[in-house]
């Protein structure tokens, strides 16, 4: 059945993601003969909302599942929403204007859950809608009971090998969200401050001292100079009384002060960054901590107790203006780490966690990262600067409501630490009772774990979440590692890394074989694509004006890992291609009387041989990119060989076969209705992972019957007959195609419309081969006759020559008129004769001055005659064109 003319592209949308649902045409079939592919998925945040950042990186990987179906692989390819943990909860005390400190826990934790529900199922919607080819069978969330027993039973083999421990650790805690955060939780913002200079005082005399948090000095433990600097020296060993809060600290030495900041000296508090820290260990300094959970003082700073940090942060500056402890003030640019999720400054505040070593396996993690493929590869070296630079180790606790509960009660007698049996998973110990009674004391009164796991606990365990790791042993081990992790390149630091952590303890072993980046997505005013930001685009609009193929057209531009700014004319670039290929595969099928499959003729002609190669090649060149995970190559490469290749020039060539009824040989028509069935079915399988929607169609109008497959989908990769790649055809193929654009040029620049007839095509070249072509060339190019001739057959003539005044007049100066008005008056062709015999053109003037001139000195216009005739004549190369006029 041959393509209506116009595309619907809604009404075909739809009714392929209804098809292929009743198909079950993605569905993993564990069964199956062929090798497995598996795709670790990431699991979407339940956000509610896709913009064209999600699309893109989405649909990058999903045009890889569907290459890999066309590649003979059964594709495991799992879909999962990533629900549990802040962002659900802020999503719920944010949008609904709801706070967990104002209701019940499991009421707050129902309220998150119904949310998730709600924003997943707008995603799924959005997900079918763009052509997302992932089996829905696998279905799993990250607070399902399956993730919940993953990420438990992981927590509990980490305690048996003794890799994780709980201890009261200065922890990096976001106060707006009240709860501890991992180091890879922390984003660095660049902001201006005002850092202030103030005295302290040691002994009568006055130190200067320059802070940009004189909020902490309530926390002041000790001031620090560097061993080298001279100016400092004389205080090392004393005390120095801080102001307004009246403690005294030691005065002491560090290599890690930077003598050149502020004043070379500093004061170091409980906490304010990661010197602080680091000092206060090596040093054993007191704790004394004024800020809270909440990110208000507390009763350690006195008056001030119950502000908020900024609002201390005020009042305390003024004051020490007030008593004159202020001498100056400068403005300070830095860099600051914030909360990921929302952007607030973090702070260091003491508090017992449950962290996994991390730091004795820096070595262990970046030899893993050597094993693995990266995509690009130097994203591998932001993985290792990451590992390099780490600091901490992973903090695993949240003090949240809603997550993946830790499997472990404390004795209340005792307090020693019961962990769940994993046969009992999962398990909820706030609600749940412990089939543990405690070794230590034998008591049964236990105390649950409040806290939640870090969301990146269960994010970290999806291989084994989606290949069963739980349920399916056997199916676990004959798939694990994985063959590719998808994923943005802003969260290498966390689920890479993490997930490449837990599967060096857990199997020791790398999780996928290959990783590949996406890149970000920016607006037109340049700043990145969110959701939370309200910077996002809307997927929904642009497929309702131009459909999904296009938008996926868009998503297959990027280069692999590169970022890119959406612009909407980017998506109607890809539509004018939809519209091409749309229109083309029409014509063809008009042309081959809705045949249900063409017989491979005995003989192709070389222009059908031309093109045969030329597709096998273009075949062969996308499936190594698309093996390399470069979709962007693909698209340009198969866009440009479909445009300019198969319908500028081959289709041209061969309508006059299918057009002219009696006048062509039936086997040249048959050769031409098989060559552009078979070219046309290669390059929309090429095209079929990132424009599903429209070669699903045209492939179901055309080929279904003739290749006895129901989708596209399911087929193979193109394979051609290795007897029709020739590169002898494509040599001379090449030529004709040559030949023909040159005289199209010739029409266009003459004003001939490209169907109006010309004369007879006389054409010199070397490669005699083109003569079987000759039919070829004259029916595409509307000309009487196409004839080979010899070169001696040609003869050229001058038929104007005129002077270069610029060269000739500096020359000659007065004589130069005479010279123009000799040149003028004389044949053209007695001057180029001359040129040709002597290299130069000698002549007299009437004064009897003797003149010699060059070809550089002269602009000669030239024609070709034949025969005595003259012509149009056109040089390609060593290929020399005649054109006969036609009256």
């Amino acid at each position: 059945m041959t393509p209506t003319s116009e595309y619907d592209h809604e009404e075909i949308e739809k009714k392929w993601i209804e098809r292929w649902d009743e198909m079950a045409l993605y569905k993993f079939d564990p069964d199956s003969d062929k090798p497995v592919y598996s795709i670790d998925t990431p699991p979407r945040y339940a956000s509610g909302f896709l913009h064209m950042g999600h699309a893109k990186n989405y649909l990058e990987f999903e045009m890889i599942a569907r290459v890999r179906r066309l590649l003979g692989y059964e594709v495991f390819f799992p879909v999962g929403y990533d629900d549990n943990g802040l962002p659900t909860e802020r999503y719920v005390e944010d949008e609904l204007g709801m706070s967990k400190r104002d209701m019940d826990r499991e009421e707050f934790i129902k309220k998150c859950k119904d949310a998730a529900e709600e924003l997943e199922g707008s995603m799924t919607k959005n997900y079918e809608r763009i052509g997302m080819s992932w089996d829905w069978s696998t279905f799993y969330q990250t607070i399902d009971e399956r993730s919940i027993s993953t990420a438990q039973r992981s927590f509990i083999e980490l305690y048996e090998m003794e890799k994780l421990y709980r201890d009261e650790e200065p922890t990096i805690f976001c106060p707006y969200h009240s709860t501890a955060l991992a180091q890879a939780e922390v984003e660095e913002a660049h902001r201006e401050t005002v850092l202030n200079y103030l005295y302290f005082e040691s002994e009568g005399e006055k130190l200067k001292i320059a802070t940009t948090r004189p909020e902490l000095l309530p926390s002041c433990v000790a001031v620090f100079t560097h061993p080298d600097d001279e100016r400092y020296q004389h205080l090392i060993g004393k005390e120095a009384d801080v102001p307004i809060f009246g403690q005294e600290v030691p005065i002491m030495e560090s290599e890690e002060v930077d003598p050149e900041f502020g004043t070379g000296l500093v004061m170091v508090c409980t906490f304010g960054d990661n010197t602080d820290v680091e000092l206060w260990k090596e040093h054993d300094l007191p704790l004394k901590i004024s800020i809270d959970e909440d990110g208000r003082m507390n009763e350690r700073a006195g008056e001030y107790q119950g502000l908020k940090i900024e609002e201390a942060k005020e009042k305390i500056i003024e004051d020490l203006k007030e008593e004159g402890i202020i001498y100056d003030q400068e403005g300070l640019e830095q860099n600051v780490g914030v909360c990921w999720r929302c952007d607030n400054p973090v702070e260091f505040i003491p508090t017992e966690q449950w962290f996994i070593e991390t730091l004795d396996h820096k070595e262990d993690m970046l030899e893993m990262g050597k094993k693995i493929n990266w995509y690009p590869d130097y994203y591998r070296h932001r993985f290792e600067d990451w590992v390099e630079n780490l600091k901490w180790d992973w903090c695993i606790s949240r003090q949240r409501y809603y997550g993946v509960p830790f499997p472990v009660w404390y004795c209340e007698e005792c307090g020693k630490t019961i962990v769940e049996d994993k046969d009992e998973l999962p398990v909820d110990p706030r609600i749940d009772e412990s089939s543990q009674t405690c070794e230590d004391c034998g008591s049964d009164e236990l105390v649950p774990e409040e806290d939640v796991m870090d969301t990146w606990m269960t994010s970290s365990m999806t291989p084994q979440i989606a290949l069963k790791w739980n349920e399916d042993e056997e199916f676990f081990e004959d798939n694990h590692p994985m063959d590719m992790r998808p994923q943005s390149h802003d969260i290498i630091r966390t689920w890479a890394f993490y997930t490449m952590l837990k599967s060096h303890f857990h199997h020791d072993s790398i999780p996928w074989k290959d990783v590949v980046i996406s890149g970000y997505v920016y607006n037109k005013e340049g700043e990145g694509m969110s959701s939370s930001k309200g910077t996002g685009v809307s997927p929904e609009e642009i497929i309702e004006e131009y459909g999904a193929d296009a938008l996926r057209y868009w998503a297959a531009g990027a280069g692999t890992g590169e970022d890119i700014i959406y612009r909407e004319k980017d998506v109607i670039r890809g539509h004018k291609i939809l519209t091409k290929l749309w229109n083309a595969s029409r014509l063809v099928n008009i042309h081959l009387e809705e045949q249900d499959d063409v017989d491979e003729p005995t003989e192709l002609p070389i222009i059908d041989r031309w093109i045969l190669t030329k597709t096998k090649d273009i075949i062969d060149e996308c499936r190594e990119h698309y093996l390399d995970y470069d979709i962007s190559k693909v698209r340009e490469k198969i866009s440009n060989f479909f445009k300019h290749v198969y319908c500028d020039n081959y289709l041209e060539m061969v309508k006059y076969r299918l057009y002219e009824e009696g006048d062509i040989p039936e086997e040249k028509k048959l050769a031409a209705q098989y060559t552009l069935k078979s070219s046309l079915l290669s390059i929309l399988k090429v095209f079929s992972p990132i424009i599903p929607f429209m070669t699903e169609e045209i492939y179901s109008r055309m080929f279904k019957n003739m290749k006895n497959k129901k989708s596209i989908h399911e087929s193979d990769w193109p394979e051609l007959d290795e007897q029709y790649h020739c590169k002898e055809s494509e040599e001379i193929g090449e030529l004709v195609k040559d030949i023909i654009a040159e005289v199209r040029k010739w029409k266009s620049d003459k004003g001939i419309p490209l169907n109006q007839e010309i004369g007879e095509l006389r054409i010199v070249t070397p490669d005699v081969r083109i003569n079987e072509c000759e039919d070829d060339i004259a029916q595409t190019l509307n000309a009487n006759a196409v004839r080979l001739i010899e070169e001696e057959e040609i003869e050229e003539r001058a038929v104007e020559v005129k002077p270069e005044y610029s060269k000739i007049g500096p020359r000659f100066e007065d004589e130069a008129k005479y010279i123009f008005k000799h040149i003028n008056e004389t044949d053209p062709q007695k001057i180029y004769s001359s040129l040709l015999e002597e290299e130069e053109y000698r002549f007299k003037l009437d004064d009897g001055m003797e003149v010699s001139l060059t070809e550089e000195e002269l602009k000669i216009k030239k024609t070709k005659v034949h025969k005595g005739e003259e012509v149009d004549s056109l040089t390609l190369g060593d290929v020399v064109i005649l054109i006969e006029s036609c009256d």
